[in-house]
C-alpha cells in the first residue's frame, strides 16, 4: 500500500524586520562573563568572541549579530538576566536595520 502525504512548502519568512543586537559596555562586567555569553549565547569561537570584547572594552559597544526581532530580544533578554543574576548591569541595544 502506497501512501500519499501532503507537506506544506518551506515557509520563508519574508518581510521580517532584521535587528542588530549591540552590547553595550558598562565597565563593571567582567571580562569572563562577556566571554562566555558570547561564546554560549551567540555562538562565536573563541576568538571571535575575544576580538569582539576588545571591541567591547575599546568603543563601548560590539555588534553581536543580526537577528529577526523575535530572535533578537530573546537573546537580549536572557543575556540581561543572566548579568543580573551575576549583579553585573550588561546591557543590549536592538536596531532596526
Amino acid at each position: 500500500m502506497h501512501i500519499k502525504t501532503k507537506t506544506e512548502p518551506s515557509q520563508k519568512v519574508y518581510g521580517s524586520k532584521i535587528y542588530l543586537l549591540t552590547l553595550l559596555n558598562d565597565n563593571y562586567t567582567s571580562w569572563e562573563f562577556c566571554m562566555d555569553m558570547l561564546i554560549e549565547l551567540f555562538h562565536k569561537s573563541e576568538e571571535e568572541a575575544y576580538s569582539l570584547a576588545q571591541e567591547l572594552q575599546d568603543h563601548g559597544e560590539a555588534i553581536c549579530g543580526v537577528y529577526t526581532f523575535e530572535i533578537a530580544e530573546t537573546k537580549a533578554a536572557y543575556l540581561e538576566k543572566e548579568a543580573k543574576n551575576k549583579r553585573f548591569s550588561l546591557r543590549c541595544l536592538l536596531e532596526q536595520v
